[in-house]
């Protein structure tokens, strides 16, 4: 992006108080992130108003798109205001327009699981033929992901997009504005529940992309997720799946190697290569199998695929693997949790050696399944590790009675209020030998008490 402020305000319809001819190179609705020429989109939210933090923005931002009734101080020289009707409104319009001008190619990827690894995956794929940006860590609502399309750099060949949602509607609003030329799906399973009651409406939200994908495009749908059948009759794109036996991409001979990641054969059509996978558990390869089949649509050999893959690591805590100097193995999955990713990473702790610790922070927008799907990862918890540590109020206990229940000794289930306090019982539980997974929502914090463990050494 390179506009001046007079050229902003023509697009979105807007006034320009200060500079019209301050130069804007990127745009930003999050204060904290700002580099010198961004646009300051101040939206209101229900925390915090952007609008409180326009003074302090304009000491770095060139100027900033503002409600047109507010009342803010005049711009700095050099700076201006943009007033608009709507800020929201006139960002999404510039972010159409900054994917309407590009060369580029776009891939977008949506889901239920595996967004965020499967993207990163992908990126590593494609960088070593293309220039590749993909959007940062989570940045994948309507607020985040318009920003990450802007700011990409002007030499890039593709983008990798991230398209996330929590209510219905929101893909709608994000494929005006992306318009994929690829389209993956990862599987599809309820989360955000508090927002999307059932299956039905979930699936409905997920497919609000269909009607945005480039008709000369490719969808790519897993073939193993039922949910996702009717898909290819929503689009004219050209359809390619993978997972099953019968898929066109798809795993044979996978042995699974635990905490030590996984092997198999990578089949893509005709060709085929041996993958060994650091990243452990089943739902990582399917996930490197996802970014194969885009990879795949888009030039990258089988054996391209194969040899990267062996270089590949899990995304910052989404499943990275540590072992501190004390013995103990830690894997940290802190990110965020639904009911089907705890579920994996049980499975994948049930399978280590040693005496295996699960922190369990609560999941968050579940609505009204909230109580019953954390009293299933209870019982689960309860035949996969031999400590339970439970951390959050309600729905924690919920799965903490739970293990109970399903025969876990009480003095190895532990009921902690919040991560600074599971954090020290933490410490003081475990021993060498360990293993440890931590795993919860964002808002529980856990990321604070791997950072803890590690610096412990335990």
């Amino acid at each position: 992006m390179r506009m001046t402020a007079g050229e902003v305000a023509r697009v979105v319809g807007g006034l320009v108080e200060g500079d019209p001819g301050a130069v804007l190179t990127g745009a930003e609705v999050d204060s904290r992130r700002l580099r010198e020429g961004d646009l300051f989109v101040a939206l209101e939210g229900e925390a915090k108003d952007g609008h409180e933090f326009v003074a302090s923005a304009l000491q770095l931002a060139a100027a900033a798109l503002v409600r047109s009734e507010r009342q803010l101080a005049p711009p700095p020289p050099g700076r201006a205001l943009i007033r608009v009707e709507e800020p929201l409104a006139g960002y999404h319009v510039l972010a159409t327009l900054e994917r309407r001008r590009r060369t580029w190619q776009i891939v977008g990827i949506t889901g239920s699981v595996g967004k965020t690894t499967t993207k990163e995956f992908l990126g590593s794929l494609l960088s070593s033929r293309f220039r590749t940006g993909i959007s940062a860590g989570n940045r994948n609502s309507t607020l985040g992901l318009p920003a990450q399309l802007i700011n990409q750099s002007e030499d890039a060949e593709l983008f990798v997009a991230e398209m996330g949602m929590s209510h219905p509607g929101e893909l709608d609003i994000l494929g005006r504005i992306v318009r994929p030329d690829v389209l993956l799906y990862t599987r599809l399973a309820l989360a955000h529940t508090e927002f999307l009651s059932d299956m039905e409406t979930l699936v409905s939200a997920k497919a609000e992309l269909l009607p945005y994908l480039n008709p000369s495009g490719c969808l790519i749908i897993n073939d193993d997720d039922p949910y996702q059948a009717g898909f290819a009759e929503l689009s004219p794109a050209t359809m390619v799946s993978y997972g099953r036996t019968a898929s066109a991409v798809r795993i044979e001979s996978l042995d699974d190697l635990g905490l030590l990641g996984t092997r198999f054969r990578l089949v893509i059509n005709d060709e085929s290569a041996d993958v060994e996978l650091a990243v452990p558990g089943r739902h990582q390869a399917e996930n490197l199998l996802a970014a194969a089949a885009v990879a795949a649509t888009l030039g990258i050999s089988v054996e391209e695929i194969a040899a990267t893959a062996a270089t590949l690591d899990a995304a910052e805590h989404r499943g990275r693997l540590f072992r501190t100097p004390g013995g103990v193995t830690v894997v940290d999955d802190s990110y965020n949790a639904s009911p089907l990713a705890v579920r994996r990473l049980l499975f994948l702790l049930a399978k280590a050696p040693g005496r295996r610790v699960a922190v369990l922070g609560e999941m968050y927008e579940l609505g009204e399944q909230s109580a019953s799907a954390h009293a299933e990862i209870g019982h689960e918890a309860a035949h996969s590790c031999d400590v339970l540590i439970a951390v959050g109020k309600e729905d924690a206990a919920c799965l903490a009675e739970a293990a109970l229940d399903a025969g876990m000794e009480a003095p190895l289930i532990h009921l902690i209020e919040n991560a600074e306090a599971a954090t020290q019982r933490l410490i003081r539980v475990v021993e060498p030998g360990d293993v440890v997974l931590i795993k919860g929502s964002r808002g529980v914090g856990l990321d604070c008490t791997v950072a803890a463990l590690l610096e412990e050494g335990a």
